[in-house]
């Protein structure tokens, strides 16, 4: 007999979980409270680098980021129908003159967290020139040329389609009043399921205790006179800068992070501080034109750590905080084999915390 799966959640969780439930042989069904794909999934710059982010991320971040750009991100865009935008080109870090003190930081830590040096390479001048031309103020580099970047916004609505072509029950605009071990209540129905999946993000308090709002901001440019070819991450002390570049000259200027569960427009101070660096960094950003902004908030536990709440009929996951197209693959792949197996057959055991009684 089929068994039927209920999630609760249409973020990337929700819905590669959902792939992924779909490709085993389950019934799924996902529910939404909104319409319109305006979450922190659809907001995000789609950096899957996770080498460089160990300077201030746990190392087990980097091991379910490289499973996800190794082995799971190609099988899952190779099913999708649509062509997505996915580039393997590396990422490349560099820094201000004047802050010298956060590079030698920022390598410290490297060195530190990386013990296999191969994942990154400090470049002389003219080695980055090879790499990218237009970054010629800069006396040196890492880079990390097995890092990626996916066109996230595609991926959303590729995903979206694809379930619906296959069948999938999808509730938008559809609240979800309480979950339990097994089944999802709705002002208008009650459904029965096998398993209830809670990935609610920022809705899921009453499960995660310490959950929290981490604001993120996001500019995007069009930039016909600049040439960068792959993702270039600016060392700052307040922030770290990221540039992202997409086809047809158009670039994803962000990574800033406040502390603040404000879903408002962005800040005059972030723009000009993005943009600020964002010119520093090539200089034809001057003629860049703005297309959108985009702000959101990324749901964040107090270790900066996912976790995985289960009991019999229902799993919990959340605090994907801002590595959620990195490292979601690899949770699915974790759920799943923790279902088949009965828990018995987990590569992640501390993500994971066991409860007795229903969550509401």
């Amino acid at each position: 007999m089929m068994m039927q799966a209920g999630i609760v959640g249409m973020g990337i969780m929700g819905r590669l979980l959902a792939l992924a439930l779909h490709n085993a042989g389950w019934k799924v069904s996902l529910f939404d409270e909104q319409q319109a794909d305006n979450n922190c999934s659809s907001t995000a710059a789609g950096l899957l680098t996770p080498f460089s982010e160990c300077d201030k991320a746990d190392p087990v971040i980097a091991r379910l980021g490289q499973e996800s750009v190794t082995h799971y991100w190609p099988t899952i865009l190779q099913q999708l129908a649509k062509s997505i935008y996915f580039q393997q080109a590396g990422c490349l870090v560099v820094h201000h003159p004047q802050d010298k003190a956060e590079w030698q930081h920022f390598s410290q830590r490297l060195n530190r967290k990386l013990v296999a040096k191969d994942y990154f390479q400090h470049l002389s001048k003219d080695r980055l020139l090879e790499l990218e031309p237009g970054l010629d103020k800069f006396a040196t580099a890492y880079y990390f040329p097995a890092e990626a970047q996916i066109d996230c916004q595609s991926v959303m609505n590729s995903l979206k389609k694809y379930l619906q072509a296959q069948n999938l029950s999808l509730f938008f605009n559809n609240p979800v009043t309480a979950l339990t071990s097994r089944q999802i209540v709705t002002p208008i129905k009650t459904y029965p399921f096998d398993y209830v999946f809670d990935c609610r993000g920022m809705g899921a308090r009453t499960v995660f205790s310490d959950l929290r709002a981490v604001r993120g901001e996001l500019i995007h440019l069009y930039a016909p006179e600049v040439q960068l070819h792959r993702p270039i991450r600016f060392l700052h002390p307040r922030y770290s800068l990221y540039i992202v570049p997409r086809p047809e000259h158009n670039y994803l200027i962000g990574a800033s992070e406040v502390e603040s569960e404000d879903y408002s427009s962005i800040s005059v101070r972030t723009s000009l501080e993005l943009l600020t660096a964002a010119y520093y960094v090539h200089s034809g950003f001057a003629e860049a034109r703005i297309i959108e902004t985009k702000t959101h908030c990324r749901p964040t536990l107090a270790s900066h750590l996912p976790r995985i709440h289960y009991q019999e009929g229902l799993i919990a996951v959340n605090g994907l905080y801002r590595h959620g197209y990195l490292i979601a693959p690899a949770l699915v792949a974790e759920i799943l084999r923790a279902l088949k197996t009965k828990q018995q057959d987990i590569h992640y055991p501390e993500l994971w915390k066991s409860y007795d009684h229903c969550f509401s």
